[in-house]
């Protein structure tokens, strides 16, 4: 435990604390946006393309999710908006993001530990909850509706516009190297649509941008 004598050092050695946030008062971790997350969770195509995107290229499962939800919601993202949330990034960069990163590493230096791991994995999952809460709560700030003539048109935008925006930190990957796991999130969110077509669908798109 910290000496509790000085909450900013331990064993006299100063620490850097992170910037401070606060979350809103109120904040309903409950949402139409939740309840679709879960759903599309539960196809393990999904899973692992999702968390390709975000352990291999540095994207953000839940605002890849949110991209999917607003284009069923008929409703586009506005990239730039959203990159600019200081709120978002902070909840994201301090909070879910080292929770993410403990219960990876308690895999190796805990294993005969599970019960530990649970705890901080049940920490995670909330973490993730208040941060998918705070982006149903800033959607009138982040996106506008849309005036596309067709739901796999407003997904696809969407995953494009957000996707280009997040590569931007990552300038050695392109979108062609991400696009087959693209295709598999639009085709779980919209499985009436045949794969081949989506992949096509998205590469038209993205040379008319």
């Amino acid at each position: 435990m910290p000496d509790q004598r000085n909450d900013n050092t331990v064993n006299n050695t100063a620490i850097t604390l992170p910037i401070a946030l606060s979350l809103p008062i109120a904040l309903s971790l409950e949402s139409p946006f939740w309840n679709f997350s879960l759903s599309l969770w539960k196809h393990p195509e999904v899973q692992v393309s999702l968390l390709a995107l975000q352990d291999q290229y540095g994207l953000k499962v839940n605002r890849l999710l949110l991209c999917c939800w607003l284009g069923l919601e008929q409703k586009e993202l506005l990239a730039d908006k959203l990159a600019d949330d200081r709120l978002l990034d902070l909840w994201s960069d301090q909070t879910v993001t080292p929770l993410r990163n403990i219960r990876k590493q308690l895999k190796h230096i805990a294993p005969h530990h599970p019960e530990l791991k649970a705890t901080v994995q049940r920490a995670e999952l909330q973490a993730e909850q208040i941060e998918q809460a705070l982006l149903f709560q800033r959607v009138d700030h982040i996106a506008k509706l849309s005036a596309k003539q067709n739901t796999i048109q407003t997904v696809s935008l969407n995953l494009l516009s957000y996707s280009e925006q997040a590569l931007t930190r990552n300038p050695q990957t392109s979108l062609e190297v991400i696009m087959p796991y693209l295709v598999s999130v639009v085709h779980a969110t919209l499985p009436n649509y045949d794969r081949a077509f989506i992949k096509a669908y998205l590469s038209e798109i993205k040379s008319n941008r």
